[in-house]
């Protein structure tokens, strides 16, 4: 996606920043899963990372981990931040300080986990179970200080974990092991995949503000035709051999899941209709439609033999 939107483009930041928080959370998650893990837990205990859920037409909502045990369901709230952090009432969100004393406000986990433990309330209620949700959470980074924590809510460090979940044991049994597999399957059935594409619709940037041409992924400049089958990149100079699939990918991941002619010859700028149906020819597409009604998706090309 950076590689494809204009350096002088105001949302550039705003997706480096959006990067570089997707990718340390899901570092953090993982880190912290190692240490679930870990965890001895009753034989009937079910864990789910990453796990997405609808309950509505139109809300989904994302929890880290779901733990679901004889004795409660708790969610898992995963938070890898540096410095320090304050956590501020009203509004609720987190305030942010670096050591170079730069400073962020990131929305506020313990308000997240409650909005969860609602949404999973709600999710159980429509399938006529009868369970409250708990909730917690986790600092990745075990330097990271916290400021003004929230009474009543447990927020602990990675380390903690294994001790806090084998001690934790606020209820008397709730659920039978018979029980447990029974909302295990539902969850597996009704699991939503998050599907952020196209990126251009999911961070609502207008595709016509794309660079086009075919773009160089080691360094994110635009290829020089060298040979038939050969491309240069002006920046960095690597030779590229036959960069159609990159190129074609870059559209499907960026703007939508089809591709005409001449939407390829424009995204790639290709000298004319038969360049074009070169490249879309050279990728593994399938060709639907016919004559100005022709379009291109993804898809397993028919191998006769």
């Amino acid at each position: 996606m950076i590689a494809r939107i204009p350096p002088d483009h105001w949302k550039v930041q705003h997706l480096k920043e959006q990067l570089y928080r997707i990718g340390a959370g899901y570092s953090g998650e993982c880190n912290v899963d190692s240490y679930i893990e870990s965890t001895r837990f009753p034989e009937s205990t079910q864990v789910f990372t990453d796990l997405q859920l609808r309950v509505s037409p139109k809300l989904t909502f994302q929890i880290d981990t779901l733990i679901i045990t004889e004795r409660y369901v708790l969610i898992v709230e995963v938070k890898n931040i540096k410095g320090t952090i304050r956590f501020v009432q009203n509004p609720p969100h987190l305030e942010q300080m670096l050591e170079t004393g730069d400073e962020a406000v990131i929305d506020c986990p313990v308000y997240q986990v409650e909005s969860n433990k609602l949404n999973l309330d709600e999710w159980f209620l429509q399938r006529g179970i009868d369970l409250k949700t708990l909730g917690l959470v986790v600092l990745a980074n075990p330097n990271t200080k916290v400021k003004d924590v929230p009474e009543g809510f447990p927020i602990i460090y990675k380390k903690q974990i294994a001790y806090y979940l084998q001690s934790f044991r606020p209820f008397e049994k709730v659920l039978s092991s018979a029980q447990i597999n029974e909302i295990s399957r539902e969850i597996d059935k009704e699991q939503q995949e998050f599907n952020p594409f196209p990126l251009c619709s999911y961070f609502q940037i207008d595709h016509q503000n794309l660079r086009t041409g075919f773009i160089c992924h080691y360094c994110n400049q635009l290829l020089q035709r060298k040979s038939l089958r050969t491309w240069r990149c002006s920046g960095c100079e690597k030779n590229i051999k036959n960069p159609y699939e990159n190129g074609i990918n870059d559209w499907f991941m960026l703007v939508k899941n089809s591709i005409t002619n001449e939407e390829c010859r424009k995204f790639l700028d290709l000298k004319d209709s038969n360049a074009a149906r070169y490249v879309l020819s050279s990728s593994l597409l399938v060709k639907k439609g016919k004559s100005t009604g022709t379009f291109y998706i993804k898809g397993i090309k028919k191998t006769h033999y």
